[in-house]
């Protein structure tokens, strides 16, 4: 026979609808969210490393100064067991002042293959295909003419070749760009077309099977050694060598989509946190106002079990359903959004969307079973109370006997807006760490662009010199601070350490840099903030692939943004490094050909780092906030909510001794007002906290580099006033709701 208590549930639904559609909401936003980003992210991961060998990703490629004959290639192949390609290009000046590295389409049919997003490759003289970022970061549309070396071509494909799916133009560079720097394909002709001024004799190279990263360093050395000597025998010369391990246009996007699921499965549990929170609250509520109810069924015979499984129906439907909905969204609109966001920033090779079961597991199973089990034990801790005692609505075996006194001087409303706080203090104590997880969640979703703005003036304001030019060469004469420098790798990160032949009085860039003892070393603020280094501290360093070790005694911290630095004096470090590179700080750029120049670093490549970050982060994070103040909202009212249900008899005791709607506002709603501003106020300044204690353990632990924790100033008042704004809409829908109590409702429990 089917259970009579089912019957129930349209008029429970019904009943309770708002709550219903707002736990719904609460659910499916971070399911889509949490669940979208994961499916949209690992696709792209294992799309990328699928693409490896799908497009025949090289092991790592050299530069020579004159092009290598047929018979010198055949016999490096033989000797070091690889496979030599020819991988010439030519990078031109188009007339957007864009720098277009010109390859050829028959070159990149066996290694490094190519990508077509959308048309056909160029087969006539004057066609070209161009990266799909670029020409998309430049407005560019296929059948456009761009001029490259005074010839116009028209685009005919946008394209992604996988040893560039991050634009960097040279490995040395602090960041790529996708805005004046991208390859292009273009047929045999139209490459010869081109004058050779600017040609380079490149090489890629494969070895027979994929090494790993210390296998991969061991024959880098070895082949390296072995092509510079043949070349040297041949009249030619070794100009580079690049491992695939080492090459950023490779390796930078794999770091980065690998590292933003850490940050995603933070926010996941901050939600499924509160998801617990919610559930846990809204199922007390509800089962604390129908006690009696329950009394009544169980004293007609009904059993634990069947009330049980008629009070899980709903709360478990509206779970599923959320999941569903929140799957379609994540496997739909927002999968596709997410991966936009990386298709924005990198030059990625067409994707497939995968099937994530971790995604499933994390976002929707999870919740399912936390929901589960926390109403299963709230419901059978009421349930197990005596029928007699639920009838008299005694959920609590011991009550608290002791009244506080109140002033005398309190006017009557004050005093009463007090009691009941205090009679109600439970619910006010969970309304408070609600807040506080509403706080953590928005601010989560507000800081983030404000923080990368800060950090990209931070980065301009302590800039050591508008120059910092690294020679290939140590060459002495030169305009400018003379250092050297060299990289070792320090966990996650890389370190640069620096030389100083001048410092302190005698610097005119690092003035206020002292050193006591010149065998002692001075840290830089992101490196003392990020592995908690202080005076007197040690810090040992180990080069990687190597048996070299060192210990430095730390003096002191040098206040830089943005670097992970040692510095040191250069007596010291040549004393205690045998290979390094010469650098210079200077006003303007050092007067040397390209071929003495390693790298350099102006106040343009910190910005742009600046901005790269920003606008790849910032809009991810965009979407985090909109759902950040939807959830906050939601939480604010399921928790005023749970407030003025739990207080319905009194309120409608309050309306037979003749008090008006206005009244009992000012008594109830007033009262979580003042406390939800109040909580509002603590909760954000704790929220701080937590979150700043999750991201030093996610920087320090998954990521590399430092951005230092800030909280923009003018966040404090937008959060109070999401708050306060959320707080009033509450406001007017409860009044509306005290205003439909019931006067006979206080009545028929007093009867009892």
């Amino acid at each position: 026979m089917r259970n009579p208590l089912f019957k129930r549930l349209p008029r429970e639904f019904k009943k309770d609808i708002i709550k219903y559609i707002v736990m719904f909401l609460f659910l499916t936003l971070p399911i889509a969210l949490c669940s979208g980003y994961m499916i949209g992210n690992d696709s792209m991961i294992k799309t990328y490393y699928e693409g490896i060998e799908k497009y025949n990703l090289e092991d790592g490629h050299f530069t020579t100064i004159s092009s290598m004959d047929d018979n010198l290639i055949e016999e490096l192949e033989q000797e070091e067991n690889i496979a030599i390609y020819k991988l010439y290009y030519k990078d031109e000046l188009a007339s957007s002042e864009s720098t277009i590295r010109l390859y050829k389409i028959t070159d990149r049919n066996e290694i490094n293959k190519w990508c077509v997003h959308r048309g056909v490759l160029p087969e006539g003289n004057n066609e070209i295909a161009l990266d799909r970022l670029y020409c998309e970061n430049n407005k560019i549309n296929i059948g456009d003419v761009i001029k490259i070396s005074n010839i116009e071509f028209k685009v005919t494909a946008y394209i992604s070749l996988f040893d560039y799916s991050s634009l960097f133009k040279n490995n040395t560079d602090s960041m790529f760009d996708a805005n004046k720097f991208s390859i292009s394909l273009v047929s045999d002709e139209a490459f010869n077309n081109i004058s050779n001024d600017n040609l380079i004799y490149n090489y890629a190279y494969l070895y027979p099977e994929r090494l790993n990263d210390k296998e991969a360093h061991d024959r880098t050395i070895n082949l390296s050694k072995n092509i510079y000597t043949k070349l040297l025998l041949n009249g030619n010369k070794l100009d580079s060598l690049l491992s695939k391990e080492d090459n950023q246009a490779i390796n930078f996007t794999i770091d980065d989509l690998e590292g933003d699921l850490t940050m995603m499965l933070i926010f996941g549990a901050i939600i499924v946190f509160g998801l617990a929170f919610v559930f846990a609250l809204s199922i007390k509520s509800q089962i604390e106002g129908e006690a009696k109810s329950i009394g009544t069924l169980k004293a007609m015979g009904y059993k634990n079990r069947e009330l049980l499984v008629q009070y899980l129906i709903l709360p478990t439907l509206v779970t599923l359903l959320a999941g569903v909905f929140g799957n379609l969204l994540a496997y739909t609109w927002l999968k596709t959004y997410i991966v936009n966001l990386y298709y924005h920033s990198y030059s990625l090779p067409l994707y497939t969307t995968f099937y994530n079961p971790k995604a499933l597991l994390y976002t929707t199973i999870l919740p399912i079973i936390m929901v589960l089990i926390i109403n299963f034990l709230v419901i059978l801790r009421v349930l197990l109370i005596p029928s007699l005692n639920l009838l008299r609505n005694q959920l609590m075996t011991k009550k608290n006997k002791k009244v506080m006194k109140l002033s005398h001087k309190i006017n009557f409303i004050s005093k009463f807006q007090t009691r009941v706080i205090l009679q109600n203090k439970g619910t006010y104590i969970a309304l408070f760490f609600g807040t506080l997880l509403a706080s953590i969640i928005l601010l989560f979703g507000l800081m983030m662009n404000p923080l990368l703005d800060h950090y990209k003036d931070e980065v301009i304001k302590s800039q050591i010199a508008p120059y910092q030019t690294i020679l290939k060469v140590d060459m002495d004469g030169l305009e400018g601070e003379k250092l050297y420098v060299k990289t070792i790798d320090y966990e996650n990160d890389q370190i640069m350490i620096f030389g100083l032949e001048k410092y302190g009085d005698n610097s005119k860039y690092l003035n206020n840099l002292s050193i006591s003892d010149i065998n002692n070393v001075i840290v830089s603020s992101g490196l003392k903030s990020k592995y908690g280094f202080k005076n007197g501290s040690i810090i040992k360093l180990e080069e990687k692939y190597t048996d070299n070790k060192y210990r430095f005694n730390i003096e002191g911290v040098y206040d830089t943004t943005g670097t992970l630095a040692i510095f040191m004096d250069a007596d010291y470090f040549k004393e205690t490094f045998d290979d390094y590179l010469t650098s210079y700080f200077s006003d303007n750029k050092l007067n040397l050909s390209d071929e003495y120049i390693y790298k350099v670093i102006s106040l343009d490549d910190l910005i742009l780092v600046s901005n790269q970050l920003a606008d790849s982060m910032g809009r991810v994070f965009v979407l985090f906030t909109a759902i950040s103040v939807i959830l906050f909202a939601l939480l604010i009212f399921l928790l005023a909510k749970i407030v003025i249900e739990k207080n319905q008899n009194q309120i409608s005791m309050l309306k037979i001794i003749g008090y008006k709607t206005f009244d009992i506002n000012k008594i109830y709603n007033v009262s979580t007002g003042i406390i939800t501003i109040l909580s509002l106020i603590i909760s954000t300044f704790i929220a701080q906290f937590f979150i700043k204690l999750a991201w030093d353990i996610i920087l320090k632990t998954k990521m590399s580099g430092w951005l230092d924790f800030y909280v923009a100033p003018y966040l404090y008042p937008i959060i109070f006033g999401i708050g306060v704004v959320a707080f009033l809409v509450v406001y007017l829908i409860e009044s509306r709701k005290i205003s439909k109590i019931n006067l006979a409702l206080a009545l028929k429990d007093n009867a009892l």
